[in-house]
């Protein structure tokens, strides 16, 4: 029996106010590289040979962007996250 994980899109109130469309295009704006999947898969993108896995599943209201270790190292998620940032903070850098 296979199971198929289907995860849902993200709203609004947990995209700081963005529709998960203009979240995807202010991440390729800032250089990301996203597939066409973005969502389905784990929301992770690539840039400057590090993975970044935006979560907000998180506590209520919290949304926080993993910053994995380069992706020559990179292992799993488990292992290889060198910083855990709130988005907010993420977006000032």
């Amino acid at each position: 029996m296979k199971f198929k994980y289907k995860a849902k899109r993200p709203s609004r109130d947990q995209l700081w106010g963005m529709s998960p469309s203009q979240f995807k295009t202010f991440l390729k704006k800032r250089g990301h590289n996203i597939g066409r999947d973005f969502f389905k898969y784990g929301s992770v993108s690539h840039y400057k040979g590090r993975a970044y896995r935006f979560r907000w599943w998180g506590a209520i209201g919290e949304f926080y962007v993993d910053v994995s270790c380069p992706l020559k190292e990179f292992d799993r998620w488990a292992n290889s996250v060198d910083e855990v940032v709130n988005f907010y903070n993420w977006i000032e850098k």
